[in-house]
């Protein structure tokens, strides 16, 4: 995502990949750049809402994908706070392309209180079992406390 190598519709026609239409298929206000599929979309954007709310820290506004991924840093709070925020982003990123993608493959709709719902709960497993912060209880985390 950072070295620009997502699939989008800008980066294909940069490759000489012919492309028709090189508007975000989300919102169609601009064109599909990994930029704008990440930060400036109306999907990330309210993606991005729900995740602050959720997490109880003030609203994630990236200009690049830079600031997305650095956001954890100028938080404050634990280490473990930090840590969790980092790793929501990332899945959050992840969830937002395979939202994308569905809607682009599979004409299914993108509601982002599912893929919210879908960041949430892969960010539980990660956090749980793959982090160094292991044990924290779904009620915990699904309220975000104790971080």
């Amino acid at each position: 995502m950072e070295m620009d190598r997502i699939p989008t519709r800008d980066a294909l026609r940069k490759r000489n990949i012919n492309i028709e239409d090189s508007l975000c298929p989300l919102c169609r206000s601009e064109d599909e750049s990994t930029e704008h599929v990440f930060t400036s979309c109306f999907i990330a954007s309210t993606v991005w809402n729900g995740i602050s709310s959720w997490c109880k820290i003030p609203s994630i506004f990236a200009f690049s994908i830079r600031d997305l991924l650095e956001y954890h840093t100028v938080l404050r709070g634990s280490d473990r706070k930090k840590e969790a925020v980092q790793g929501i982003i990332i899945i959050a990123c992840r969830c937002l392309w395979r939202s994308r993608n569905k809607f682009m493959f599979s004409n299914s709709p993108i509601r982002m209180d599912i893929v919210i719902s879908e960041v949430k709960a892969l960010g539980f497993l990660w956090f749980s079992y793959r982090s160094r912060h292991k044990g924290i209880e779904w009620k915990d985390w699904i309220s975000f406390v104790n971080m």
